[in-house]
């Protein structure tokens, strides 16, 4: 499936449903996006992850635990104090994902 323009419409000026089903049977499924400039973006899969630094290893295997994300798909990050990087598979499964976390105490 794939995400379409924004400018992208129908003969009555209505937006044509912004997705679609891809055709090719080897798809694997995984949405492409579309910037302003119709540069197209697809999502890898995993999550980056920056957790509150003042968080002990209690809080932050609490905090997996809590969100139903076992700790063999994290991955620990150097680039910052408490910087994680959650495996998943490619498309919307990593997007709604970070999505989810967001608005998580200590994200």
């Amino acid at each position: 499936m794939w995400l379409g323009p924004a400018e992208d419409t129908d003969a009555s000026g209505e937006g044509r449903a912004s997705v679609r089903s891809d055709s090719q049977a080897d798809s694997d499924g995984s949405p492409v996006f579309y910037d302003d400039s119709g540069r197209r973006m697809t999502l890898p899969g995993g999550v980056l992850l920056v957790l509150d630094p003042e968080w002990d290893q209690g809080q932050i295997k609490g905090f997996f635990a809590a969100n139903g994300i076992a700790l063999s798909r994290v991955e620990e990050e150097d680039w910052a104090t408490n910087a994680y990087f959650i495996s998943t598979a490619p498309g919307l499964p990593s997007l709604l994902l970070a999505n989810e976390l967001a608005d998580e105490e200590g994200v």
